[in-house]
């Protein structure tokens, strides 16, 4: 799942004049230093990747959902919630389910 998310920590929040990140893009506001979105969708895929997480998901739900979460386990959250997002759109009766049947008929 390498490449969903970005890892680093300079992805618009306010000052680093890259430009908003991805989240903020997607929605078009401001990016402001405290941007919950910012470490982990950066400024070019992050729009794109957040687009998924947004339609299937909601903004507001994975901002709850992120603030409830320790800081270090973040990264992870994000990478799974953009997965199972990306897997809802292209099925979205079974998600991620799909490919876990897919893989067992394999084996």
């Amino acid at each position: 799942m390498s490449g969903n998310t970005s890892t680093s920590s300079t992805g618009g929040g306010g000052g680093g004049g890259s430009g908003p990140c991805g989240a903020c893009k997607f929605l078009r506001r401001k990016c402001v230093a405290e941007c919950i979105f910012a470490p982990y969708f950066d400024s070019e895929q992050g729009a794109t990747h957040f687009a998924a997480v947004h339609k299937v998901f909601g903004a507001s739900n994975v901002t709850k959902l992120l603030m409830s979460i320790p800081v270090n386990k973040r990264l992870d959250a994000v990478i799974t919630i953009c997965y199972e997002a990306q897997a809802r759109l292209r099925d979205p009766v079974y998600g991620c389910v799909a490919q876990i049947f897919a893989l067992q008929q394999q084996v």
